[in-house]
């Protein structure tokens, strides 16, 4: 598989783009230090979670809107730089992608919400949403670098693509055993319906999206 050749002017766009996640990401260590140092040890210390996850807006936070922000951003120029790698037939235009994976976490997110107020758990939906976004968050920020060298090095595409994706799946792992870590005598006392809950809301819409990508 051969890495297409990309225009320079998407790549002038790519690195406005890379400039404002990291600015985004600088922002948000500006408005809270002590927040951010916490939060990117979160793969090693469950100590960020202890600490924010009684805050009246967990997951709406400033600080959660700007990484999340930057999230968007890293997650778009990966699928982005993906779908031109691979050759596969969809609309690359970036706006769309980036507009289209906006969208597919929100409604996702704002599904989760809407099934855990009809089944009354709305506090350990939201403490859920605030974990996985805080892993998600945090992976991106560990991608940042290697999305920029695949965008920009002179070094082996296919390489540098192959570990960036690795190392997504890698780290949306551990995040998830992580977050099953913290809940499990929850998740053992209601062991059906967490089954449920992860084929209907973690693992259905990938695969939907999926199918809307390659298998159209």
């Amino acid at each position: 598989m051969e890495a297409i050749v990309r225009n320079a002017s998407n790549l002038n766009t790519e690195a406005l783009l890379l400039f404002s996640a990291l600015a985004l990401v600088t922002v948000s260590k500006l408005i809270d230090e002590s927040r951010f140092q916490h939060f990117i040890l979160l793969f090693f210390s469950d100590k960020y979670l202890k600490l924010y996850s009684k805050d009246q807006n967990l997951t709406l936070s400033a600080f959660n809107i700007l990484l999340f922000l930057a999230q968007i951003l890293c997650y778009g120029l990966l699928i982005s730089y993906t779908i031109y790698f691979f050759n596969i037939q969809v609309d690359k235009n970036l706006l769309l992608i980036f507009t289209f994976l906006g969208i597919f976490i929100l409604f996702k997110f704002y599904t989760e919400k809407i099934i855990a107020t009809v089944f009354n758990i709305t506090g350990l939906a939201e403490q859920l949403h605030f974990e996985k976004l805080s892993y998600r968050n945090l992976t991106a920020l560990f991608l940042l670098p290697l999305v920029t060298l695949l965008i920009f090095s002179p070094l082996n595409k296919k390489i540098i693509l192959f570990t960036t994706i690795i190392l997504f799946v890698f780290l949306n792992f551990i995040g998830l055993l992580l977050t099953l870590k913290n809940h499990q005598k929850l998740i053992a006392n209601k062991f059906i319906y967490f089954i449920l809950y992860l084929c209907a809301l973690e693992i259905a819409p990938y695969l939907i999206m999926a199918k809307l990508l390659v298998f159209k």
